[in-house]
């Protein structure tokens, strides 16, 4: 008897153990893990090295548990958003139909605008339970373009990143707005990127032209970058020199800010979205029309768009095998119902005005030349030129005379569409350079 309750018990602990492997063979299997790269995906990307490295792991486990296949992703970096689109200027130049990338990632949206007109873009269709979790809309702002061509995957906000103990220290007003930024007392105490090699400095120049107007936002912008000490290529120069004390207060993607807030122990940094004064842009992703990987390429939008790949946009370093957390907010609306989502909630913010994409996108690159020759080129004599005006009091007069907009909107709307002259453009950027120098030097008192 003893004989058959152990033999019974010993079978029964045999069936158990085998359970598992008899459901897989019965049941769903996963798919097979394979060893090694087989696959290369190509991504022209600005994102920095952290996004980069995230999405390469998350994108290389999705694709090896649910198709079975090794993809590892080729990133090309070629510098911002400007020289991205150049670069695929020179690509669909040079081979119409095989220009050697498959996806365009990162950037804001209004590249994707340029490159879609262009027709550089390829339509790509996500599987409805996808779309369906992301709104059309945030704040006004299209999340996604209505034939596929391109798809946001992440929510940006731009606004201003202060150091509080300098601020307390020089004794200036907490900024709140862009327009505090111009003020006097902040004269060599403003950080900016140049907007002519980071999209994301563009875009906060943009917003303001768009946000206050076009001539009230040129005075802005003019008093703005007279304020700032020097400026630097990328995007990320601004919070790092804010977080360094070396600024007082900059221009920022909110990405970099919370970066840099994180970085910094207590309460010295902060982050400050303007008060109807800013937007909540989708960051976007597009396919490559003749992308060489085009099947993976779609693969890697329908990972970034589910919940695996929103949350890696938010999730915390240590968690789920993240490294770095990448502080920005998803497009997907149920991810901030998840424990660590963001706050607070950009679909449930209002916004002061409707920004234009359109119009942002088409006079890009000549505003980017505007304000290269009259800001940033000629900045050691705007910067002379306003210490002049301060030191005899900010006479409104003088101050509107500085701060003049050198055109009309109307008359850069007019001059976007000759821009690819280059003997226009240079013809006009030498008159401007000539005029830049002649204004700040007549306030100067020269």
């Amino acid at each position: 008897m003893g004989f058959i309750m152990r033999w019974i018990a010993g079978t029964m602990f045999f069936l158990v153990a085998l359970w598992p492997y008899v459901a897989m063979i019965g049941g769903t299997q996963r798919p097979e893990r394979v060893d090694g790269p087989s696959e290369t995906l190509i991504v022209i990307s600005p994102h920095r090295r952290e996004v980069r490295q995230e999405y390469s792991r998350g994108f290389s486990e999705w694709m090896r548990e649910r198709y079975g296949r090794a993809v590892e992703i080729r990133w090309l970096d070629v510098g911002g958003t400007s020289k991205i689109l150049k670069d695929l200027e020179s690509r669909f130049a040079a081979a119409p139909d095989a220009p050697g990338v498959d996806l365009l990632f990162g950037g804001g949206v209004a590249p994707y605008l340029t490159a879609a007109a262009e027709g550089w873009l390829a339509p790509v269709t996500l599987p409805p339970d996808v779309l369906a979790e992301i709104p059309s809309h945030c704040a006004g702002a299209p999340v996604y373009d209505p034939h596929g061509l391109w798809h946001g995957v992440a929510l940006s906000g731009f606004g201003i990143l202060y150091n509080r103990p300098v601020i307390e220290r020089l004794g200036l007003p907490v900024p709140r707005d862009w327009e505090d930024l111009g003020r006097p007392a902040f004269r060599t105490w403003v950080a900016s990127g140049d907007p002519r090699s980071s999209g994301s400095v563009h875009m906060c120049y943009e917003i303001i032209l768009q946000a206050y107007g076009f001539d009230a936002g040129w005075n802005i912008i003019t008093r703005l970058c007279a304020n700032v000490r020097h400026f630097g290529e990328a995007g990320g120069t601004a919070p790092r020199e804010v977080a360094a004390g070396e600024a007082a207060a900059g221009m920022v993607i909110d990405q970099y800010a919370r970066t840099v807030v994180e970085s910094v122990a207590g309460d010295r940094l902060v982050f400050v979205l303007p008060d109807r004064h800013t937007v909540i842009g989708p960051d976007a992703i597009g396919l490559i029309r003749g992308a060489p990987h085009a099947e993976p390429a779609k693969w890697f939008v329908e990972y970034a768009l589910r919940a695996e790949g929103q949350r890696i946009l938010f999730q915390a370093a240590g968690a789920g095998g993240q490294r770095a957390s990448l502080h920005r907010l998803p497009v997907r609306r149920a991810s901030y119902d998840e424990p660590g989502a963001p706050r607070p909630n950009p679909y449930e913010l209002t916004q002061g005005f409707r920004y234009d994409d359109a119009k942002g996108m088409r006079r890009w690159n000549v505003l980017n030349d505007l304000m290269g020759v009259w800001l940033i080129d000629a900045h050691a004599d705007l910067s002379a030129a306003w210490a002049q005006v301060i030191d005899r009091g900010v006479n409104t007069a003088e101050v509107e005379a500085l701060c003049a907009p050198p055109v009309s909107e109307a008359e850069l709307e007019a001059l976007a569409e000759q821009w690819r002259d280059p003997r226009r453009r240079f013809a006009v950027m030498r008159a401007w350079a000539e005029e830049a120098r002649k204004r700040y030097r007549r306030l100067r008192g020269d």
